[in-house]
């Protein structure tokens, strides 16, 4: 059996509840291929807790005296249960076994951690220019919103961008530029090229077959089936902020009509384009009108909203 395959890795994960030897299996595809032993381990761990609800639950059900309550009859059923379980979590299960893969994989490699935020999975295909946006720059920048040094140093240095494209969008300039913040965590997580220069890419807008201007190959990191794999993309690069800006403002107003003019309403903005699959973050509107509060309330005071 060749260990480091999917189908391998669900044959041991669902062997493991009823064949206590098949243990040293999984401790020789550890020694071989850490990343297929991890994703094993995280299945076993995964079916034990399920085991433990499927436990409640029986233990949660009325028993009665019957031929059903008896002891060989609970042996059998706790097998079963366990049996259940097993493959439940061979078969994608409950989420737990890949989250707990993406998190090992953090820890043997930290460099994922940075590079996460690019690689959410992308549900227009694989000729969109967007990229979907995940939880964790979202949340970062949420929870920066508080960092008033910061906030006006990126608001000073995207704002006159964000004006023009609010004409055209019909959304007001704080919307936009909270957005922004989102996606590249106040500026502190650009998208750059090969020599570390800024794209000024403030969208994760990829590069098309019907893109003429200037690229960056940007290395990535997504996850496929709870495993970290690298890969290259290839972005859109601008002179300028003014034009990243101009550039996105027309992709929203061609393929989310639904978000245009939305004015200062950064929470509906946020939900037309959740809708539509621009986030993966079911929390990404209310993220989005957290930041743009802030925003517009700086904005207000430096005169620019």
């Amino acid at each position: 059996m060749t260990l480091d395959s999917p189908a391998s890795r669900s044959n041991l994960a669902q062997a493991l509840a009823s064949d206590p030897n098949s243990i040293t299996a999984l401790r020789q595809t550890a020694n071989t291929n850490s990343q297929a032993g991890v994703k094993a381990v995280a299945q076993q761990f995964e079916a034990l807790l399920m085991q433990q609800m499927l436990k409640s639950m029986r233990d949660a059900t009325p028993q009665y005296d019957t031929l059903s309550s008896s002891p060989a009859s609970s042996m059998f059923r706790s097998m079963y249960d366990e049996q259940i379980a097993s493959n439940m979590s061979a078969h994608g299960g409950v989420g737990l076994a890949d989250a707990i893969v993406r998190q090992i994989s953090i820890q043997q490699d930290p460099s994922l951690l940075k590079q996460a935020w690019h690689t959410p999975p992308n549900p227009f295909g694989k000729s969109s220019t967007l990229t979907t946006k995940p939880a964790t720059a979202a949340a970062g920048a949420a929870k920066d919103a508080g960092d008033g040094g910061n906030t006006s140093s990126f608001i000073d240095k995207i704002g006159n961008a964000a004006k023009s494209a609010s004409a055209t969008l019909g959304v007001s300039p704080h919307v936009l530029v909270a957005q922004a913040a989102l996606e590249t965590g106040w500026g502190r997580k650009p998208l750059t090229d090969a020599a570390g220069q800024d794209t000024h890419n403030l969208f994760g807008v990829k590069a098309g077959k019907d893109w003429q201007g200037k690229t960056a190959d940007v290395t990535t990191t997504e996850y496929v089936n709870g495993v970290a794999q690298k890969k290259t993309e290839t972005f859109r690069a601008y002179d300028s902020y003014a034009d990243a800006m101009s550039d996105y403002a027309s992709i929203i107003k061609k393929r989310f009509s639904d978000a245009v003019g939305s004015g200062s309403d950064a929470k509906g903005y946020g939900t037309a384009l959740q809708s539509k699959g621009y986030a993966t973050d079911p929390s990404y509107a209310g993220k989005l009108a957290l930041v743009a509060a802030r925003v517009q309330r700086q904005m207000a005071g430096a005169g620019d909203a």
